[in-house]
């Protein structure tokens, strides 16, 4: 074996990381694309669309807190798949978020061409989108721990940006317009509010990529299930805050066909520094987003190709930069060609369509994982999720029912995809070898697809790295700080959606009197099981506060 197939990914990331990698790739939905919900159901609609799909995501995410934290691999929902399920969900899955991140990727370019023409009319389109895709490239190409501070950055500064004009908003600085709320509150009827749903999932499209840095990150007991818990928290703030700026100072029909809506909101409030700020932080959260999307595919295509397709030599790792160079590179061309075609809503359509396809098949990994391993010691299962498998069954049946909503408007585009994921997990059901693997001190193996065989290892005894006083302390300094995160993201949520539920609701109670206990009772149960998960954080946290260390 050469050099470059002897490296392997190095752990070096930390929480705030896997945050940045989570909300940086999502962060972009807030800023432009979930505005076709309005489109279809009006104001109303997109609140609809935002709180179901908010609850769906939020029990992904905790599914994917629970498993990546169990196999620590980088494949994320595709690994997932392989160990619990069998090598055609596998195929299906590693496709269907290959496709989505790199349909993001692509989205993304397209929205950072539009608004540097739109600045500078003498660019075209095309040289600039290229420009995006090679940069993040050679970004990624360098090194991951790069690319992540990177977006870290980035993402700080796009939230902050949408923090500001939101709060700067709410005390009535610019020039807003709530009879806008009641013009487009519903102009399509009750059946506007279920073509709505399909467009939803752009608001936290690739939260579930955040587990995706597990195998590099140095603690994934603690790391993992921190930073995608804050992400979720930070992207359903994110979410209400945008939907209500957007509607108070856009009207519905003008909203529905944006390219970049906030950047549209702040021109529309009257203040340059608004404009200035939403501007940077467009062109910011898009580049940050497409920069993850780069990161999550490269990783999910190196695992797709090394442990199914058995191409070790494509799957390399540099030996200096220790990356996934040669899958990274791979993303260019495709990327390029979903880029070039310019069409926005069938781009991000086809994201959503390819997520929604993993969004289902996430739950039943977990379901399968629980049934393979019921055992809730910290060695199998470091991260406990609340509730489960209950509402991951619940999280399936929302992710169909928004599927079937594509019926309105990109009924081809579900075809296609029905199709292509039916001759993919045809094609890898027939070449897939049987697989052994080892997980967290436990050997499970078994031909696929038949039904698994579950060969338990001898007990390792378990024995802590090291008892000093000093490090105790600091780690229980960690859970504080962790603690106090979480609470106040919590309290934020809660204050910001009432205050949303309140503006909108006083303005349209003539027809929405009934909607308004939909939103209470959504808002109860996103919430609630974000608290409980939050709880469970801490409670995993606390278990894992010391580095642990297996001896046979």
């Amino acid at each position: 074996m050469s050099e470059h197939e002897s490296a392997s990914l190095v752990k070096t990331l930390r929480p705030f990381h896997v945050w940045a990698l989570g909300v940086g790739i999502v962060l972009v939905g807030e800023y432009m694309g979930w505005n076709f919900t309005v489109a279809k159901g009006g104001v109303l609609g997109s609140l609809l669309a935002m709180l179901v799909a908010g609850t769906m995501y939020v029990i992904i995410s905790l599914c994917a807190s629970e498993l990546g934290s169990a196999t620590k691999l980088a494949g994320g929902p595709y690994d997932w798949a392989r160990l619990f399920i069998g090598p055609g969900a596998a195929a299906s899955v590693g496709l269907a978020v290959y496709m989505e991140y790199i349909a993001l990727e692509a989205a993304d370019a397209i929205v950072v061409a539009s608004i540097s023409q739109s600045i500078f009319p003498e660019l075209q389109v095309y040289p600039v989108t290229l420009l995006v895709i090679a940069l993040l490239t050679f970004i990624n190409y360098r090194g991951v721990v790069a690319a992540l501070t990177l977006n870290f950055v980035l993402t700080m500064i796009a939230f902050i940006a949408i923090l500001a004009f939101f709060f700067s908003t709410a005390f009535g600085i610019g020039d807003i317009h709530p009879e806008y709320l009641l013009q487009g509150a519903l102009p399509n009827g009750m059946i506007g509010l279920f073509a709505a749903l399909q467009f939803g999932p752009w608001f936290y499209l690739g939260i579930e990529g955040a587990a995706m840095c597990a195998e590099e990150c140095k603690h994934p007991s603690r790391a993992v299930p921190l930073g995608q818990q804050a992400g979720m928290i930070t992207l359903l703030i994110g979410a209400a805050m945008t939907l209500y700026l957007c509607s108070v100072l856009i009207p519905a029909d003008l909203l529905g066909v944006s390219v970049y809506p906030l950047f549209e909101a702040a021109q529309n409030s009257g203040v340059f520094i608004f404009v200035a700020l939403l501007g940077l932080g467009t062109f910011l959260t898009c580049v940050a987003s497409a920069n993850g999307c780069v990161c999550d595919s490269s990783r999910l295509l190196v695992c797709s190709l090394k442990r199914q397709l058995r191409v070790i030599r494509f799957s390399a790792v540099h030996p200096k930069y220790n990356t996934p160079y040669r899958a990274v590179i791979f993303t260019v061309p495709v990327a390029i060609g979903f880029a070039f075609s310019g069409y926005l809503d069938q781009v991000i359509t086809f994201s959503i369509v390819s997520g929604l396809l993993c969004y289902v098949l996430i739950p039943f990994s977990l379901i399968r994982f629980r049934k393979l391993f019921p055992e809730t010691t910290s060695k199998v299962r470091p991260f406990v999720g609340p509730l489960q498998p209950y509402i991951a069954y619940f999280a399936i049946a929302i992710a169909i029912t928004i599927l079937s909503t594509l019926f309105w408007g990109y009924k081809y585009n579900l075809i296609f995809a029905f199709v292509s994921t039916v001759l993919r997990t045809s094609i890898s059901a027939t070449n897939t070898r049987n697989q052994t693997l080892k997980i967290t001190g436990l050997k499970w193996a078994g031909p696929y697809p038949k039904a698994r065989e579950i060969e338990r290892s001898r007990r390792r005894q378990l024995a802590l790295e090291t008892n000093d006083q000093a490090l105790e302390s600091k780690y229980h300094s960690k859970l504080t700080g962790d603690t106090a995160l979480v609470v106040g993201m919590l309290a934020l949520l809660i204050c910001v959606e009432g205050f949303i539920a309140y503006k909108i609701l006083s303005e349209t109670w003539e027809i929405a009197s009934g909607f308004f206990y939909l939103y209470v009772i959504f808002i109860g149960l996103i919430v609630l099981i974000e608290t409980i998960g939050c709880l469970k954080v801490r409670e995993s946290i606390k278990t894992h506060m010391f580095e642990f260390k297996y001896y046979d």
